[in-house]
């Protein structure tokens, strides 16, 4: 019997890119209507290496963090890429490499993360998990004022640099892409298997154009 690799390395990213930063910023749009085509593995592996991936030898990476702390995690749903099972997978920047972390839940659970009626959710072809040890950041920078909220805020700005890098790399590889930030923590939790310590902070849909 043929046993599953728990850890998939990703293609090294590409990371030359095919428009400039600033055609990607003039041009980025939430996108929420995909194709059923599938994404490509090496657009995934740019997507979570500009999200969370290693750029120099002391660890440093893509999104800057608060004291180096680095609190952020990626937690991918794939439904459509090339090269991988439908699946929840961990994205791990120290080795650039997913790990299975679950199956895909069904769309029905998937649909009633959000707030409202937003079917990309469950018809994209990935959607992207940002989720934080916001507790643990928080008792981190608990001497630095306001009690209980510097450290909240820092994981909040880490979380918007992380995902408008997503996004901009996203605009340069022309696939789809959206924010999602309006859905029910509970549901984001268990739709995505998330432990108690780790707290879902964004959502990113991602599809190939129509």
């Amino acid at each position: 019997m043929e046993v599953r690799r728990v850890i998939l390395d990703l293609p090294a990213p590409d990371t030359q890119g095919i428009h400039s930063l600033v055609e990607c910023t003039r041009t980025r749009r939430s996108i929420r209507e995909y194709s059923d085509s599938p994404i490509p593995i090496q657009h995934l592996s740019r997507l979570l290496w500009a999200a969370q991936g290693v750029t120099r030898p002391d660890g440093k990476r893509t999104t800057p963090s608060a004291g180096g702390l680095y609190p952020l995690q990626l937690r991918v749903l794939v439904r459509r890429v090339e090269g991988l099972e439908p699946g929840i997978y961990d994205y791990l920047g120290d080795s650039h490499s997913l790990k299975i972390a679950g199956g895909l839940p069904s769309d029905e659970i998937i649909n009633a993360v959000g707030i409202g009626d937003q079917p990309w959710l469950a018809e994209s072809a990935a959607v992207l998990g940002v989720v934080a040890d916001l507790a643990g950041t928080v008792r981190h920078f608990e001497s630095q004022p306001p009690v209980g909220e510097r450290g909240k805020r820092y994981v909040y700005m880490e979380t918007g640099a992380l995902t408008q890098n997503v996004h901009l790399h996203a605009t340069d590889l022309e696939l789809g892409c959206v924010l999602v930030a309006g859905f029910d923590d509970a549901r984001a939790s268990e739709a995505l298997k998330l432990s108690p310590e780790r707290e879902p902070m964004a959502l990113l849909c991602l599809g190939k154009l129509q």
